[in-house]
């Protein structure tokens, strides 16, 4: 069973803005889950989840709600951070090995090859930096995603980037970490609702 916008959307954090892509390259941005109708992309399948810098208006209030795919670029907009979930009328050919939960093995062949992830153990809120999603370790495998949002990275670790970034004027995704957060129980509000 291939994973569905429908069944993601449920992890994906409330505070973060979002970027839906398709294959053609075309795109939807929105500044929270909740501005998506829940019966839009919902029998979409997920290829995709990582981090981009798109672009929002400066005033969300005075751009025009639906453009239909048409992007628009005028100096009133600004380049945000945004989590990106790539969707597709087919599923990729990836394996799952649960059923109606969503386990870390199997959300982790759909995140960004790199760079920076926080996986979050909800049972006491310790976490793990990762620069590239191949040096995760196995052994969280088996536990159940909690949830996915996007935080500031204050790791110090490339003093290079980080000078780069201050001479920007926008936030940028080089300066976010996917966080994942995973716990040793299914959240019982998700296996209800899928």
């Amino acid at each position: 069973m291939a994973i569905q916008f429908k069944e993601i959307r449920q992890y994906l954090a409330r505070n973060v803005r979002l970027s839906i892509c398709f294959e053609d390259g075309h795109y939807h941005d929105y500044l929270m889950i909740s501005d998506i109708p829940v019966e839009k992309y919902k029998d979409l399948y997920v290829y995709g989840v990582g981090m981009v810098d798109v672009e929002f208006p400066m005033d969300i209030y005075a751009s025009p709600k639906d453009l239909d795919g048409v992007t628009i670029s005028t100096k009133d907009d600004t380049i945000e951070p945004a989590i990106e979930i790539v969707l597709h009328d087919a599923p990729r050919d990836i394996e799952r090995k649960a059923e109606n939960v969503l386990l870390f093995k199997d959300i982790k062949p759909y995140l960004q090859i790199g760079r920076n992830f926080a996986v979050v153990n909800r049972e006491d809120w310790s976490y793990k930096l990762y620069e590239y999603r191949n040096d995760i370790p196995g052994n969280y495998d088996d536990m159940f995603v909690y949830g996915i949002g996007m935080e500031d990275n204050s790791d110090e670790s490339d003093k290079n980037i980080i000078k780069t970034l201050e001479k920007r004027k926008y936030d940028s995704y080089l300066n976010k970490r996917m966080v994942i957060v995973l716990s040793n129980t299914a959240r019982a509000d998700i296996i209800d609702a899928v």
